[in-house]
């Protein structure tokens, strides 16, 4: 498997974990705070989409520009260095609406990537 593709595979990942420990809050970014444990996963999974998307190769982050990568990595910057400020409204609407559209964007991603990689063998 190349790099970019266990890049890929993980942040579906950390994305799926993300919205599994999401929903054990009702989905409510409120009573998500209020539970440390499920709050630390939730982020810990966000920062690790950064981390990944990071390490994703330039070509292909050139190829798919439609992923916006940059925004990722900033969001991980963001939850690293100002946990303690984190908005609730923003940490919603990732969780609820851009996080789903990039595992939707991942997963077709992922399977175009694997096709070409069968294809060459």
């Amino acid at each position: 498997m190349n790099k970019d593709l266990r890049y890929i595979t993980n942040m579906i990942d950390f994305g799926s974990r993300a919205l599994e420990t999401f929903s054990k809050a009702g989905n409510d970014v409120d009573k998500l705070e209020n539970d440390y444990d499920l709050y630390n996963s939730v982020l810990m999974s966000l920062v690790q989409i950064g981390e990944n998307a990071n390490l994703v190769s330039e070509v292909l982050k050139e190829k798919t520009e439609y992923l916006n990568w940059r925004k990722h990595i900033k969001n991980r910057n963001f939850y690293v260095h100002v946990y303690g400020a984190i908005n609730n409204r923003r940490l919603n609407d990732y969780l609820q609406r851009e996080v789903p559209q990039l595992l939707d964007s991942l997963s077709q991603l992922k399977a175009n990537l694997n096709k070409k990689q069968n294809d060459y063998l």
